[in-house]
């Protein structure tokens, strides 16, 4: 339940994983239309201007609003129905009460059991989640178009009769959430965040405090104080229902009507209130780190989401961070100061506030940091951003509303946030208002909210808290949405009209048109890079995909970026390839710089030695992590000499004495077209594409490369066990399992049903999340699978969890039982049948956008499926029967010869062990 929906920044991160990078030839002087701004395609301005033409929009006499969104083309159907109730209406030792009610509405009502929900939509082959946000709550269901409306009966239902109690499994579920927040704060940045809101917004104001809630109010809730807060908001005339994707509106709305009319209406509370924050000096916050980086994270407060000024900022956003042009790119991240930087602005009902975050360097001033980002802020309170500089931020955040609008789940999204917040008028109006920014506007809000003296900093440092001006307890998170976790849904999509073509030297080209929406990708897949990389050189494949765009023959670095951005593109590389997308219209721009990263990079002196010193710092970061080092240990002693079972990233002593002729020669040796396919969908012509991706290719000379013989895998002769000892982890991090199977196992498909019975079920229908997460509260994550890393070389089976440090004995325990139970025991024909629905219903949802389709190009080319892989699939799944599932647990699964890794605060044998005191506050 924690995946981001309210941008926190936009590209949060983006940095440290891939490089955004664009287009190869002159950017395009696209043809004006009277109505079109000045400086941008009118086709594009067009299409996204007509993104929400044809809303219907409905109200009914008790105050629910309904949006509908139909999409004639789309297989699937998205609702949801948001509730503008969120952490920001908490009373203030009552807070996680939204976030908490969020979890409890899956657990049942008056008619419907715990566990039903998640038990229709795995029957449907449809998902279930939700999120939590400052302002709101959001629950929606996707489903194929052919039965949806079975959400429609659960969210009425559940609109008026809510069960919070015992039977409905409340405590289970405060485990659940406790774990959660737990789990957050093994993460970098998490505890930062709870650090700065109540610095600057105040302990006793809307947004001062964690969206999940205080872990004492956690603890301390009771039924009786959560069904008040569902009994104070939970009405439809405090909701919105949005419905997008293929459907008949007359019909729906004849449904909605009959399902949600007859519930009354209520008398709601008022709202709070809140204004801007004035600050007349800075406030400066040190807390202790876990981490082997430090972090500096400053804000300034800003104005409510429906202030005109947030057009300003979302530009002045992008200037800041937009990518490798951006102004704070190149000072921190090319200057060697940081290894990511991003700034982003957060508000909503409340005035928000504009966050600058440095992951900096080891061993670099962070005072210098400091006066390099409010140096930066001078630059723009100074004077105006360039013409050039204004139309890439704007150009950026045009093609990335469209980009983010490709799904009916997306429409329904941002259809949601809107009218909760502000209304439908206002997502109608932000692209016109983006695109009228001016340059002196963001200079202009650059001069009103960043005062240098209003200022709030916290700053993260390894092993030296001090303490600063507020408790460190006591804070936000991240701005962060928590969700429940689940899957996709259905529908009778085929790959059938793919193509493919084999170019003259070697390249694999896989193509499938789609002109729904005006977007092009192309995803370029080189096989088995890391499989290439000798022991002594380890990390050489990833240092070398950081540095496929820092220059090639034909540009310079700072050029490629420059280029993509210009026009909104966005073109990710790394050590497997990488992929573009882009407007339909910039084509063969992006291609072109696509196939120039691929076959021309140069790797320039400065920026291998930045790209390296970013990469040890990410490999020092992770040794700190709980769950990075259990994980990397564990894929350790299950492959043992294999080459899976090495540190992709490499080791600090490995990247250490890497060179710029290692990353060079590497590239030259596995980045050749026989070991390149590229997976190209969208709105395009095929025989056009083929022929221009000829042309761009035709000087890229294929060597020969043999795939390396690998040495063959096997279970422990006994059960293994390691436990690794990290006494500031919040949590313990647990893996269990061995080697697994081969893509081409002939069992895959009873293995894939298997896997959706014991722990990969939507929800928590499958067993292992029903019992240990569901029933016992002793997780937030937990898991089993053995297919999905099935591949050319054998995967893993593996279990995981996050849980409390006191729970290692018992989590084995129960893992271990679950393990022979679906060995010893044959599973329910009903389970089975259950998996089975879930699996040949789910398959429209790994479809529904271009990115997605051409993924699954790419994985049925390397794993030789066909193009009718999705007829073999449904056909492959439907034979399953429950004496299959039974007998290939038996076969693949020994829990005599496991390998168990965890790692958190408890000792060699896994008992829990005390914390340090956090550092006090100075007064």
């Amino acid at each position: 339940m924690s995946l981001p929906n309210l941008s926190f920044f936009r590209l949060v991160l983006v940095l440290l994983t891939a490089s955004i990078i664009g287009l190869a030839t002159a950017p395009r002087q696209p043809a004006q239309a009277a109505d079109a701004p000045k400086g941008f395609d009118p086709a594009t301005v067009k299409a996204a201007a007509a993104l929400y033409d044809d809303v219907r929009v409905e109200t009914l006499e008790n105050g629910l609003k309904i949006y509908m969104k139909p999409v004639p083309s789309s297989p699937v159907v998205t609702t949801m129905v948001a509730y503008k109730v969120g952490s920001s209406d908490e009373e203030l030792d009552q807070t996680g009460l939204s976030h908490y009610l969020e979890h409890l509405m899956f657990k049942g009502t008056d008619t419907i059991k715990p566990g039903d929900i998640d038990h229709m939509t795995l029957q449907n082959g449809g998902a279930n989640n939700a999120y939590t946000t400052e302002d709101f709550t959001v629950y929606h269901f996707d489903f194929a178009s052919d039965r949806w409306e079975a959400a429609l009966e659960i969210e009425a239902d559940r609109m008026q009769h809510l069960r919070i109690d015992e039977k409905h499994e409340f405590n289970e579920e405060k485990g659940a959430v406790i774990n959660e927040l737990m789990r957050n704060e093994d993460e970098p940045w998490d505890l930062e965040q709870k650090a700065i809101l109540p610095l600057l917004f105040g302990k006793k104001t809307p947004y001062g405090h964690p969206v999940i809630g205080e872990r004492e109010h956690v603890k301390s809730a009771t039924a009786e104080i959560i069904k008040a807060h569902y009994d104070k908001w939970y009405h439809p005339n405090n909701a919105s229902l949005i419905i997008a994707g293929g459907f008949d509106p007359d019909k729906a709305m004849a449904t909605v009507k009959k399902l949600f009319g007859p519930i009354p209406k209520a008398k709601l509370p008022d709202r709070k209130s809140a204004d801007r924050v004035a600050r007349a000096k800075p406030v400066v916050f040190d807390m202790e780190s876990k981490f082997e980086m430090p972090r500096l994270l400053m804000g300034y407060n800003t104005v409510p989401s429906a202030n005109p000024d947030s057009a300003a900022l979302a530009v002045l956003e992008s200037v800041l961070s937009g990518g490798k042009t951006s102004r704070l790119f190149k000072t921190i991240v090319e200057g060697e100061l940081g290894a990511a930087v991003s700034a982003g602005n957060s508000a909503g009902r409340y005035p928000g506030w504009f966050a600058f975050q440095v992951d900096i360097l080891k061993d670099k001033d962070r005072n210098q940091v400091e006066k390099v980002l409010l140096a930066e802020i001078k630059k723009l309170q100074d004077e105006p951003v360039s013409p050039a500089e204004l139309h890439r931020a704007q150009q950026s955040i045009l093609a990335s509303t469209v980009f983010a609008r490709e799904s009916a789940h997306g429409l329904a999204d941002a259809i949601s946030q809107s009218v909760t917040t502000n209304d439908l008028d206002y997502l109608k109006k932000y692209l016109p208002n983006i695109l009228a920014v001016t340059g002196k506007d963001v200079q202009r809000v650059a001069k009103e909210y960043f005062n240098p003296d209003s200022r709030v900093v916290v700053w993260s440092i390894p092993g030296k808290g001090k303490g600063g001006e507020a408790d460190k307890k006591a804070g936000g998170d991240k701005r962060k949405a928590h969700r429940r976790v689940a899957e996709g849904t259905a529908g009778s999509f085929s790959l059938k009209d793919a193509q493919r073509v084999e170019l003259p030297n070697g390249l694999v080209l896989l193509l499938f048109e789609n002109h729904r929406v005006p977007v092009v990708v192309a995803d370029a897949a080189v096989r088995d890079v890391h499989l290439y990389e000798p022991d002594d050189k380890l990390g050489v494949a990833s240092l070398t995909g950081f540095l496929l765009d820092e220059g090639t023959t034909a540009h310079k670095g700072p050029e490629i970026a420059e280029l993509i951005e210009d026009v909104g593109g966005e073109l990710s590389v790394g050590a497997s390839g990488g992929s573009v997308k882009v407007l339909a219209g910039d084509r063969k721009l992006g291609f072109g710089l696509l196939f120039e990263c691929l076959s021309k990079s140069n790797f320039p002196k400065e920026a291998f030695e930045r790209d390296k010193n970013r990469l040890l710092s990410n490999i020092d970061e992770s040794e700190k992590q709980a769950d990075a080092l259990a994980r990397r240990t564990y894929m350790s002693m299950v492959y043992g000499k294999h080459p899976n079972g090495r540190p992709s990233s490499g080791t600090h002593k490995t990247v250490e004495k890497l060179t710029a002729v290692d990353c060079e020669a590497f590239y030259k040796k596995v980045f050749v077209p026989k070991n390149t396919t590229v997976a190209i969908v969208g709105d395009f012509d095929s025989k056009q594409v083929i022929e221009e991706v000829k042309s761009l290719t035709a000087d890229w000379k294929d060597n020969a490369l043999e795939r390396p013989q690998t040495p063959a895998v096997e279970k422990p002769v006994d059960f293994t066990q390691k436990v690794i000892s990290m006494p500031d982890a919040a949590q313990l991090h647990f893996f269990l399992g061995h080697v697994g199977v081969k893509r081409n196992s002939p069992d895959f498909y009873k293995l894939l049903v298997m896997d959706y019975v014991l722990g990969t079920g939507p929800g928590f229908t499958d067993r292992l999340s029903s019992r240990m997460r569901d029933r016992e509260g002793l997780a937030y994550t937990v898991r089993g699978n053995i297919t999905s890393s099935a591949d050319l070389e054998p995967g893993v089976f593996t279990c995981y969890i996050g849980t409390d440090n006191v729970n290692f004995d018992r989590v084995k325990k129960e893992f271990l039982e679950e393990l022979n139970r679906i060995r010893d025991e044959k599973p329910k024909d009903d389970e089975v049948e259950d998996a089975k629905k879930f699996l040949l219903g789910n398959l429209a949802f790994h479809f529904t956008t271009n990115s997605q389709i051409a993924g699954q190009l790419l994985y049925v080319e390397r794993n030789r499926l066909g193009f009718d892989y999705l007829e073999a699939y449904r056909k492959g799944v439907a034979a399953v029967t429950a004496e299959d599932v039974q007998s290939v647990a038996k076969k693949y699964i020994d829990p005599k010869r496991m390998v168990l890794v965890a790692a958190g605060a408890v000792d060699a044998q896994g008992k829990p062990v005390g914390k340090a005191p956090p550092p006090k506050a100075d007064k």
